[in-house]
């Protein structure tokens, strides 16, 4: 196996510093790195060059210099071309050491985001960050502290996330304090509930799953995420003793994400969801039957079989149904 230890430099750096790429061979590489290092001392990508030379050497020792290669690549401060370039340099890095896999290197998430474009050439066997370490001093810790503020300040990637978004939620803020516009004030409370919903989506995972749903299902993506937030504000609601938000709202926000993947399903694939529907059936009995009885739990035991019998003679039916539509269209 023929293994490609490769550093991308996606955003461009060492081309706006002058250094051309690619780079080819660990002479060339640790020469690289020392230049560029002399020219920015401070610079995490000449550590993660270096890091490079390292692993090289490493497996180098133990498979031998003849399957083992280093290079480095580098790509554009346009996000939208950065990718195209880290490929086309790629191609002239394969076109002198063909590959098998690639082992890469990097120093942070925003050169990782290459990362597809490479597996488009060759598989990447490995991802390997460096981390540089920073004295812990004060002096030292407000100087780094001032370098990435400045950067998310000044560079227009992140300007609009570091202070785009925080000054249009201060202007909404400070405009419905300024007119005592009540609804402002609300829509402001929404639109921050509505955030904090989606953090906490990405922070137990949940949001990796409707990811992978979006990359087919783009509608069904978005009305999933309203209908759950919908869900998770009514059941805050209660929680907190003010129901203001309808109880048809709940029950349809329980079914449309099914109704929306059953219906882009088949315009896709022209075929019918049927575990869709009874998972979409399922669903809506839950919280049309059942949930009131959690809401209520002093109803009388009558009453809560009953609800229990209807939930599942509900579901029964959708189950028959589904059964039968099937043997029909075979």
């Amino acid at each position: 196996m023929r293994v490609l230890v490769l550093y991308v430099d996606r955003d461009g750096d060492l081309k706006a510093q002058g250094f051309e790429t690619p780079v080819v061979g660990r002479d060339e590489v640790l020469r690289l790195a020392i230049r560029y290092i002399l020219a920015n001392p401070d610079d995490s990508d000449a550590n993660a060059i270096f890091a490079a030379v390292k692993i090289y050497d490493k497996l180098s020792a133990e498979y031998g210099p003849e399957n083992i290669n280093v290079a480095v690549v580098s790509g554009s401060p346009d996000p939208a071309v950065a990718d195209v370039v880290v490929v086309r340099e790629l191609e002239t890095v394969l076109s002198l050491f063909d590959a098998d896999v690639v082992y890469f290197v990097s120093d942070g998430p925003s050169d990782e985001a290459a990362v597809p474009a490479i597996q488009a050439k060759r598989p990447v066997m490995s991802v390997y960050r460096v981390v540089v370490k920073q004295a812990r001093g004060v002096e030292e810790t407000v100087t780094l502290f001032r370098y990435y503020l400045s950067k998310a300040v000044k560079e227009p990637e992140y300007r609009r996330y570091t202070v785009g978004i925080p000054a249009l939620l201060a202007f909404i803020t400070l405009l419905g304090a300024t007119f005592n516009m009540e609804i402002i004030r609300y829509i402001l409370n929404i639109i921050l509930l509505f955030f904090a919903f989606f953090i906490m989506l990405y922070g137990f995972g949940i949001y990796d799953f409707l990811r992978e749903v979006l990359k087919r299902y783009e509608i069904t993506f978005i009305i999933t995420l309203v209908a759950m937030f919908v869900i998770v504000l009514y059941l805050f609601s209660l929680f907190i003793g003010e129901s203001w938000i309808p109880y048809y709202l709940l029950l349809a926000a329980s079914i449309l994400p099914y109704v929306s993947y059953i219906t882009e399903a088949y315009f896709l694939t022209k075929r019918v969801k049927f575990g869709g529907i009874i998972a979409g059936g399922l669903t809506f009995s839950f919280f049309y039957f059942l949930f009131p009885l959690i809401l209520n739990p002093r109803k009388g035991l009558v009453e809560i079989l009953t609800a229990v019998g209807e939930f599942l003679a509900f579901v029964f039916a959708v189950v028959l149904a589904v059964y039968i539509a099937r043997s029909i269209r075979k």
